[in-house]
């Protein structure tokens, strides 16, 4: 019997998954993650179980009953979570229907509305930021629209920063959701459609039950990044709405408290990490329903 052509074709190519070429292919990526992230990380984590007293270094945990203790970094503490969950419910909002015209469409504009949705990636974080203060401030454009009895106090707030974050991190979003949606077979929209389901029932038990590991990576994206902006929070936010990431740099440079600000680090870090687990839970309870049993 003769061999299929594919088979063949797939024998002579090289084998990289045996165990030495393997590790050989990673080991300069796992060598740069280790000297500039693991080592680093390990360093910060025991720097911030510790406290100089008397010229010397002693074992500690006062760095963080002493951040979990105080009711101001509660306050600061759930002001993040707050604007990141937020931020993240709003960017997926707004970037569904984005993303969605993105499966839709066979118009020539396509490409120029996927530009347009990226383009914020190209300009500094900075520069968009401080376009949103040209926008937001006093005397910015908005106020500039409106009479004088309904000027607008919309700096140094959480809506500023939740728009600021957004417009930074909606790109995210929307092609998380684009990469899970044109996986979607269309037929599967149009059988639904012959069986007789409204196009919101088809959109909410079949185009958007698959579309959840979409859903679940910009979601996770947007939010892990916005827990942990910095600049943003404090251009649009001031020093009334400080934010951990702020505090982190407070400790760290203004301050020179090394423990302290370790510590800060690692509570906004698992922070994150366990409200990215929540998600990642309740997205794959939710996709359990996609597929019979």
């Amino acid at each position: 019997m003769a061999e299929p052509r594919g088979s063949s074709a797939a024998s002579n190519l090289p084998q990289f998954t045996s165990g030495r070429t393997a590790a050989l292919m990673l080991a300069p990526a796992l060598l740069i993650a280790a000297l500039f992230f693991v080592v680093p990380m390990i360093a910060v984590f025991v720097n911030s179980f510790t406290v100089e007293s008397g010229g010397a270094t002693h074992f500690t945990l006062s760095n963080y009953t002493d951040f979990l203790s105080d009711d101001f970094y509660w306050e600061i503490m759930l002001r993040t979570l707050r604007i990141s969950l937020i931020t993240t419910l709003v960017a997926l909002m707004v970037g569904y229907p984005a993303a969605l015209y993105l499966y839709f469409s066979q118009s020539r504009w396509r490409r120029v509305f996927l530009f347009l949705v990226v383009s914020p990636l190209f300009v500094s974080v900075i520069v968009r930021t401080y376009g949103w203060i040209v926008i937001l401030s006093p005397n910015g454009a908005i106020n500039a629209l409106l009479p004088e009895d309904y000027k607008l106090s919309l700096m140094h707030t959480d809506t500023a920063i939740v728009l600021g974050l957004m417009h930074i991190y909606i790109p995210f979003m929307v092609l998380s959701l684009n990469a899970s949606l044109v996986k979607v077979d269309k037929r599967l929209l149009a059988a639904a459609a012959s069986l007789g389901a409204s196009n919101w029932r088809i959109f909410r038990d079949v185009l958007f039950k698959l579309s959840l590991p979409g859903v679940l990576s910009g979601s996770v994206i947007v939010f892990a990044i916005s827990m942990t902006a910095f600049s943003t929070p404090v251009l649009l936010g001031g020093s009334s709405r400080k934010t951990l990431a702020y505090l982190v740099y407070q400790q760290n440079l203004l301050l020179a408290n090394w423990h302290a600000g370790a510590a800060i680090a690692f509570v906004l870090l698992a922070m994150t990490l366990i409200i990215v687990k929540l998600i990642t839970l309740a997205a794959e309870r939710g996709t359990k329903h996609t597929v019979p049993q």
